[in-house]
């Protein structure tokens, strides 16, 4: 009995999945830049970094 309960409790049903795919919004293009230039600055920032404290010498 319980197998057949956690069994149907793993499976997701269609109106469930549909609600999910409901969720789902594309990028606006102002936060497709901020991404950007939020992980360009963190790599930047990395760089000078490891150059200013001399990390790998």
């Amino acid at each position: 009995m319980s197998q057949t309960k956690d069994s149907q409790m793993s499976t997701t049903s269609p109106t469930q999945q549909s609600g999910l795919e409901e969720e789902w919004f594309d990028l606006l293009p102002v936060e497709k830049k901020l991404i950007t230039y939020s992980l360009a600055l963190g790599v930047a920032l990395l760089i000078v970094f490891i150059f200013a404290f001399g990390v790998f010498k």
